[in-house]
């Protein structure tokens, strides 16, 4: 959305990227719109006619969107220039003229800005931060009260990073590093990755750590996920996952654990071996498992979180030549709400390994509502095998065989109708040529493409 700013004077508000020259507006409080509706600059508007203290007010309870959706003019812009009105919002390191190089900016303001401040953002991998002025800060305790990271270009601030790892009451951490092929095979940045991934054994407060890179670097550099006791949620892009595993065997307080080996552009040479998943025997707290590019996976890779009572979501993404036996490991989660086996066309799979006999398997999952299977079935009458599956509501299917209109009436007359809860269905297909919706009785019928490297919406 396009913010449009009604006043001659300098404004905080930059149009291009909707935020904050001084930190960008970001949270995750949801406003109840009931109460508090857009607030316009027009005269018509009876909020515009608030004193200034109750507008103060209203901005504390403001997130980054609600900000953005306002035309703001006068005195209540002025507000925004307010640091404790806004200390609820993120701030843009790369925007704040106290962490810049050659920026005069006094201590005394910067005091101001940073007091109870709990979220930072770096998003400019061009930006010049200066390394010097992050850890004067630090070190004078500017910046202990945060809370959140999150880093955009994660090897362009590698250095800062490492030092804002010595923060201490981080809970939260996300690193991003998304780079052209050139960047993807540059040595010097793979370099400067690990070592910026290697300090962070230091946040031994971190309950959340995403990190995503679009280059590969190995998993011995997990290392520090040691120290890191008191994760929940762990979710890994970029890592030979062949070793380093290991590393996260203590991590015993995980609810979340997403895990990539390699990324979208990468596969490393060697598979991870199903007895590196041993390792995990101890995480019984995870509830939402995805394990991706996990090829050869079977009963033994299985075996650290099945039979399980906890697990309730399910992700199998390109787990090329999936072994039969993975099927009845599976069957052994009954809390299971949502199973989704995601593959592409072009994966290896065996299909031979998804007979009657497996899938009966899981006719075991009472609590099942929503399940995807690309690739795994040869055409509709497969379904038949899982009719148990009462409870399902979202069945997502892509077909080893394309599927004609014939076949399609056939799904629909004889097989959809044993499953009586269902209310969605998805059917997905690498040769679809328009993506489109029909309404078929009360159930949302949805033709979509899919390849490899989409993202599709399967809840």
């Amino acid at each position: 959305m396009q913010l449009h700013v009604i006043s001659n004077k300098r404004t905080l508000f930059n149009s291009r990227h909707s935020d904050l020259q001084i930190g960008q507006l970001d949270s995750q409080w949801t406003p109840l719109k009931s109460r508090i509706d857009l607030i316009m600059s027009s005269s018509s508007s009876p909020l515009i006619r608030l004193p200034r203290a109750q507008w103060s007010e209203i901005i504390s309870h403001l997130s980054a969107d609600d900000l953005k959706s306002l035309r703001l003019a006068g005195p209540r812009e002025s507000c925004l220039r307010v640091p404790h009105l806004t200390s609820h919002l993120a701030l843009r390191m790369d925007h704040a003229p106290f962490f810049l190089q050659n920026v005069e900016y006094t201590e005394l303001a910067t005091g101001k800005w940073l007091a109870n401040r709990q979220r930072l953002i770096i998003n400019n991998a061009h930006a010049p931060i200066c390394p010097r002025r992050v850890s004067y800060l630090i070190s004078r305790g500017y910046l202990d009260s945060i809370t959140h990271i999150t880093v955009h270009d994660g090897h362009a601030h590698a250095h800062v990073v490492m030092l804002l790892s010595a923060l201490p009451h981080v809970t939260y951490l996300r690193i991003i590093d998304q780079g052209n092929p050139d960047e993807i095979s540059n040595v010097r940045i793979r370099n400067d990755l690990e070592l910026m991934v290697a300090s962070l054994s230091k946040l031994t407060t971190l309950q959340v750590l995403d990190i995503e890179i679009d280059c590969v670097i190995s998993g011995r550099n997990l290392m520090f996920l040691q120290s890191l006791h008191e994760l929940k949620h762990v979710r890994l892009r970029g890592f030979d996952l062949s070793r380093g595993i290991e590393n996260m065997a203590n991590l015993t307080k995980l609810n979340t654990l997403h895990l990539c080996h390699g990324n979208f552009y990468s596969s490393p040479e060697e598979d991870v071996k199903e007895e590196h998943l041993l390792h995990l025997m101890k995480l019984k707290a995870v509830v939402n498992l995805h394990l991706e590019g996990f090829d050869c996976l079977g009963e033994t890779g299985m075996k650290s979180f099945s039979p399980s009572s906890n697990m309730k979501h399910l992700t199998l993404k390109h787990c090329q030549e999936m072994k039969e036996d993975c099927i009845p490991s599976i069957g052994e989660m009954p809390n299971l709400e949502s199973l989704h086996i995601v593959n592409s066309s072009y994966d290896d799979i065996d299909i031979d390994n998804f007979q009657t006999e497996n899938w009966g398997y899981l006719n075991e999952l009472q609590k099942l509502k929503t399940l995807s299977l690309f690739y795994v079935m040869v055409d509709q009458y497969d379904l038949l095998d899982l009719s148990g599956l009462t409870c399902l509501e979202t069945l997502n299917i892509a077909f080893h065989e394309n599927m004609d209109q014939e076949a399609f009436e056939e799904l629909c007359t004889s097989v959809l109708p044993k499953f009586p809860s269902l209310k969605k269905l998805r059917i997905f297909s690498d040769e679809m040529s328009m993506d489109y919706t029909m309404q078929r009785g009360g159930m949302q019928i949805e033709f979509s493409s899919f390849n490899f490297g989409d993202e599709v919406e399967l809840d």
